[in-house]
């Protein structure tokens, strides 16, 4: 349903379309083109066939899609993945043979936090445990720090906390050349905010890119040790004010389950509660679309339905 809010964040340029993020995936092999209306499209070849993406642009339109058209053609794509942003237009997709797919490359849900509220607003949007757990944290001991264009140094001892926490849940940890690059490309727009103990050992800390008016969490973790407090509670909401400090108009906590894909994101329960205990607009993109170059695939698709893409 389509609201107020919703049409707030559909006024955002995505992160995965800005000139830093262009330069993330050239750094992990992608070539990066767009369109005369600045759509990003990255494409990876393989000896097997290339692959392309095109992640929520804010729009395209028909002269987008053909572009991207003639893009792919010129470099023997086998298919390209679209996710959309929430003011695309989804007739001019299937207009130009692109059918959806159950198969998402990104989060395809997310929550908003809108920074423009005031302080006090934002405050009566936490759920009663997550005020509860906040204040805990304080009675810990609980110091929250923040690291604009962080270090090598925060940097390592940001991905040692969030290794634990990926071997705990069982996800891919944060790699720290990747990181590395991230705040190489988007400078002081990226950021680490960490929550230590009264002894100053790091319990937990996460990663975020600015970009536009709005910042993204991308990735977070706690440490064995934190698990056992509250820790990413206080860390989340002192996130909200340092950003909302700095200008930024929205904060996108970058993902939350979806039953619309249960396998792409079946362990993602534990913490799409914990962000749902900070109010904010729930935000489900359109599903992705994908469009096929390949004649076996094409083959394939009409012999057993809509393949695994």
């Amino acid at each position: 349903m389509e609201t107020p809010e919703h049409n707030k964040v559909a006024d955002f340029t995505d992160l995965r379309q800005s000139p830093g993020w262009a330069g993330f995936l050239e750094s992990l092999g992608w070539e990066t083109f767009r369109t005369k209306n600045g759509v990003l499209v990255g494409i990876r070849k393989s000896l097997f066939g290339g692959v392309a993406k095109v992640q929520r642009p804010k729009t395209a339109v028909s002269s987008d899609l053909e572009e991207i058209d003639q893009i792919c053609k010129k470099a023997r794509i086998m298919f390209v993945k679209f996710e959309p942003a929430l003011g695309q237009n989804l007739e001019v997709l299937e207009d130009s043979g692109y059918f959806s797919s159950r198969f998402p490359l990104i989060p395809p849900s997310t929550i908003f936090i809108d920074l423009t509220k005031n302080e006090p607003d934002l405050w009566k949007n936490i759920s009663r445990s997550g005020k509860y757990s906040i204040k805990r944290a304080r009675r810990e001991g609980v110091k929250i720090e923040t690291y604009q264009r962080p270090s090598e140094k925060v940097l390592e001892e940001f991905c040692l906390a969030a290794g634990e926490a990926a071997k705990f849940k069982g996800f891919l940890p944060p790699i720290l050349a990747d990181v590395k690059k991230k705040v190489e490309l988007f400078g002081d727009k990226s950021y680490v905010v960490s929550a230590r103990d009264a002894q100053g050992e790091l319990m937990a800390a996460n990663f975020y890119l600015g970009f536009g008016d709005c910042v993204w969490f991308l990735h977070g973790g706690t440490s064995n040790k934190g698990r056992e407090g509250r820790w990413g509670h206080e860390l989340l909401w002192q996130s909200f004010l340092h950003f909302k400090g700095l200008g930024y108009k929205a904060l996108d906590l970058e993902g939350r389950d979806d039953p619309r894909f249960p396998t792409f994101t079946k362990n993602w329960g534990g913490f799409s509660h914990f962000k749902e205990k900070f109010g904010g607009t729930d935000v489900q993109f359109p599903e992705p679309y994908i469009k096929l170059y390949s004649p076996i695939l094409k083959l394939l698709n009409r012999i057993y339905g809509r393949i695994p893409l």
